[in-house]
């Protein structure tokens, strides 16, 4: 079960917001750096605390603006396509990247391309972050992906695997599962996903913050949709800041599609294998959508109820 509960999902970029530091960049005087000037230490910290997994190896560059994740090729070559401006539905959904020689003209440290993408923090500047980070889709691995890296006895192996995972975490059935966020340290990613519901509900119960994530999430969801490509095992990362410098929580709410290590096109393995995964992302987006609307809708004040001041 280990070892599929490590298969199931990744919350890479939600790791590294949430603390995966290295080479003890997150010292105090970083830690100060990130933070909105006046805000505590313990801004950063209490989101270092609160880490949820994923993989390791990452880093916080450029003073807590950019993440440097390792990677596989095709997400490389993803967001080098991005940057070449190759899918314009994507600007804004997809995180802003840069080259290791732009990061290096950021924070003096060299990078590297060839084994790592460097992406904007989507916390960075926020003084107390709430993260959720939720895997799209009712599968998580194609067999025909698979077997572009692998034998087909394993491809097989991998496949059954995560589609157990899939199943058990209830992915299958709802068509995303959370696999990391803020408060959920602690637990197995089997947990995670098993409670998605109620992690969903919980985190977007406030109707001026459900109201604000529906429209992003309806955004990304179009955008998924015209770009053209397939997206496996993607997440949509949530961030709020809780204590905003200026205006409201909801305000303050930023989301991003990460995870394009499994991102593929019709020129790749064919219209109909990109086809079946648009469907099945498209499908696990609008019951994402779904459960914010409710979850909003529960606690939206009822006709001649008085809002709380």
């Amino acid at each position: 079960m280990q070892a599929m509960q490590a298969a199931a999902g990744n919350a890479a970029v939600a790791q590294l917001a949430a603390g995966g530091w290295r080479g003890g960049s997150a010292g105090p005087q970083m830690i100060q750096r990130v933070a909105r000037a006046g805000a505590p230490g313990r801004t950063v910290q209490r989101v270092a605390e609160e880490g949820t997994g994923g993989h390791g190896g990452m880093e916080m560059r450029a003073e807590g603006r950019v993440i440097g994740k390792p990677t596989n090729e095709v997400e490389r070559n993803f967001y080098g396509d991005m940057r070449a401006g190759k899918h314009p539905a994507l600007e804004g959904v997809a995180p802003t990247s840069y080259t290791a020689d732009q990061v290096q003209q950021m924070d003096g440290k060299a990078g590297d391309d060839s084994t790592h993408i460097y992406i904007e923090n989507l916390t960075h500047g926020m003084a107390k972050p709430k993260l959720l980070d939720i895997k799209v889709g009712e599968s998580t691995a194609s067999r025909h992906e698979l077997l572009e890296s692998m034998s087909k006895v394993d491809a097989w192996k991998k496949k059954m695997k995560l589609k157990v995972a899939d199943f058990v975490t209830g992915s299958a059935s709802r068509g995303y599962r959370a696999v990391g966020g803020t408060g959920l340290k602690g637990k197995s990613r089997r947990q995670i996903g098993q409670q998605s519901g109620k992690i969903v509900d919980d985190f977007a119960e406030e109707s001026s913050l459900s109201a604000v994530l529906v429209e992003k999430l309806e955004h990304v969801r179009a955008a998924a949709k015209s770009s053209g490509l397939a997206f496996i095992a993607a997440s949509v990362l949530i961030a709020v800041d809780e204590e905003p410098a200026e205006g409201s929580s909801a305000a303050s709410a930023k989301l991003n599609l990460i995870d394009f290590a499994h991102t593929f096109g019709p020129e790749r393995l064919g219209a109909e294998q990109v086809k079946k995964y648009q469907d099945r992302f498209d499908q696990g987006m609008a019951g994402l959508i779904a459960a914010v609307k409710a979850a909003g809708a529960a606690k939206a004040p009822q006709a001649g109820q008085s809002i709380p001041t």
